[in-house]
């Protein structure tokens, strides 16, 4: 990407931002937000660098035959929490080892019947069962299925790797205290506080963000972060109608030494999705029950993405990616730690009907509209 492309990109995403969201609020486009309370159930500067610098060869503008515009359009709600009460400390304190290992994934189970991802790169995907067979002539034949299905020899293989540090788990507590998680990851935003997940995994109480999650460590790489806020559009419901929203930006509050999450682990581009046909970088932390290392997970095709025929959503297929990776970002240019976020596991059937389908809507107009709205509120 050239510096007048990233320029266009920045003058876009900073110039006019606060009279846009304001025109948008007075006409009723936006509204409130979710705030995932502390003690209760639902109800600065961190731009950086440019992860890939000038040279980057990747559009964020919206190209000839990208997947097109939209709007967010309908208010989403809102819930209150106290930032003074629920902080990095605090968060720090709740989630002990015991508890981020305990937690399970927030995402529907995918069936457990495919051979699980180990050490080394799966070698072949075991036969659909029954009923994910039925599953899929019934999408099938509801007009909802990918352009193509590959055969085995197509389906690329994930791999364990120590992880990204832009990268994590998004942990909360349901009103019994049972725990979930789903992957989240840092985006680059103006105050340098918002990770972006999927809209899916509903967020909880007590809801804290772990970059580079290591399973079992004392301390963790980079700390635990407390989050105070969720934003979602409410086109979301969870039904399939409305699975192209399937996405959700979260602030995190600053940590004890005032630092941003940002500015402590990097943070991802999002960036317009230039084609349902894309080459990826796939990242996410499958289930521990699935996947005994408990660990992060990546895969890099050689073939590219593909539409999901009836949504504004990619599909890729790849090994290993069980529940818990819903929210795991998809980076093209992806440099070890960070990328161009142009993907996230999510959408129809919550990111996939099994390991090695996996699907994500696609970015344009209406998740950037969103994004505004988060950072400035």
């Amino acid at each position: 990407m050239g510096s007048s492309t990233v320029g266009e990109r920045r003058r876009r995403r900073f110039g006019g931002v606060r009279t846009g969201v304001a025109a948008l609020v007075a006409a009723g486009v936006l509204g409130a937000v979710f705030a995932p309370s502390a003690l209760a159930g639902i109800s600065g500067s961190g731009a950086g660098s440019h992860p890939m610098g000038d040279a980057a060869p990747v559009s964020a503008s919206p190209t000839p035959g990208a997947p097109g515009a939209g709007t967010m359009a309908v208010s989403p709600k809102v819930a209150t929490t106290s930032a003074t009460t629920w902080n990095a400390a605090a968060a720090a304190e709740f989630w002990t080892p015991a508890r981020l290992a305990s937690a399970l994934p927030a995402d529907a189970p995918k069936p457990v019947t495919q051979q699980p991802v180990t050490q080394q790169p799966v070698t072949q995907p075991a036969a659909r069962s029954s009923t994910r067979t039925a599953a899929r002539t019934a999408a099938r034949a509801a007009g909802v299925v990918a352009d193509s299905v590959p055969n085995s020899s197509s389906i690329a293989r994930s791999t364990h790797f120590s992880g990204a540090s832009s990268t994590g788990i998004i942990f909360y507590a349901s009103k019994d205290l049972t725990t979930h998680y789903c992957t989240a990851s840092v985006v680059d935003s103006h105050y340098g506080n918002l990770i972006i997940m999927a809209a899916h995994c509903n967020p909880g109480s007590w809801m804290a963000y772990v970059p580079k999650y290591q399973h079992g460590a004392a301390k963790q790489p980079y700390g635990i972060w407390a989050v105070t806020k969720v934003f979602k559009d409410s086109h979301y419901t969870g039904t399939p109608a409305t699975s192209d929203y399937d996405y959700a930006f979260a602030q995190v509050a600053k940590n004890a030494k005032g630092q941003t999450i940002q500015s402590v682990t990097g943070g991802n581009w999002l960036s317009h999705t230039p084609s349902y046909s894309m080459y990826v970088t796939a990242l996410g932390y499958p289930k521990i029950t699935a996947d005994s290392a408990d660990q992060a997970i990546r895969c890099h095709p050689n073939y590219p993405t593909q539409r999901l025929t009836g949504y504004r959503q990619m599909v890729l297929y790849c090994t290993g990616f069980w529940g818990g990776t819903s929210g795991g970002p998809w980076i093209t240019y992806f440099n070890g730690n960070t990328g161009y976020l142009v993907g996230i596991t999510g959408g129809y059937e919550e990111g996939g009907p099994n390991s090695w389908t996996s699907y994500s809507p696609i970015f344009d107009d209406r998740i950037f509209t969103l994004f505004n709205y988060a950072e400035y509120h």
